[in-house]
């Protein structure tokens, strides 16, 4: 992951993922070896925004969810960058 601002991100074509409740989980299916990871809160709601509006860039995540949980981008944008880190680390979503 770069870290640009401006990169945009989508879910990758080989992820299964339902909705529990208000929970979503996630798998890599090409990774033989890959677990499970159940979004909550702040990071569902990026990941129906991604499956919603995707690719989309960083920013519109950023402002997106600061909007939704009426908090500023400086606030959110830490967050949001390291939850994209982790899901792109996990193979769930890829840039572009």
């Amino acid at each position: 992951m770069t870290g640009e601002q401006s990169e945009t991100w989508r879910i990758a074509g080989a992820v299964a993922w339902t909705a529990s409740g208000n929970d979503i989980v996630a798998l890599d299916l090409e990774s033989p070896t890959a677990h499970p990871m159940t979004l909550q809160e702040t990071a569902a709601y990026v990941w129906e925004e991604l499956a919603e509006s995707g690719p989309i860039s960083t920013d519109a995540l950023v402002k997106n969810i600061a909007e939704a949980y009426d908090a500023t981008q400086d606030v959110v944008r830490n967050d949001v960058l390291e939850l994209l880190e982790r899901l792109h680390e996990q193979h769930l979503i890829i840039a572009g």
